[in-house]
């Protein structure tokens, strides 16, 4: 039987989509709760990092199921392994 992956496991975006699932949103409806577009849901769900302003949005309204600190160590480890890749 295969082991479900444990949410704090998921990457920040799969947590917000995992989050908007299981309470039936669209993703529509989460861009109105932080006045944002469904694109942008779209974009910060496959991994882009939301602006400060949305992030922040996002933690309030997942209280605190996806956090700043979540995308935050993801951009910085994605800043690291860019500047140590060979050019």
């Amino acid at each position: 039987m295969e082991e479900v992956e444990q949410s704090s496991e998921l990457a920040p975006g799969a947590r917000l989509k995992k989050w908007r699932v299981e309470r039936n949103l669209q993703s529509a409806e989460v861009g109105r709760r932080i006045d944002t577009t469904r694109p942008s849901i779209a974009r910060y769900e496959a991994g882009r990092m939301p602006k400060q302003p949305y992030l922040d949005r996002i933690v309030v309204m997942t209280d605190g199921e996806v956090t700043a600190n979540d995308w935050l160590g993801k951009e910085a480890a994605d800043v690291v392994a860019k500047r140590q890749a060979p050019v």
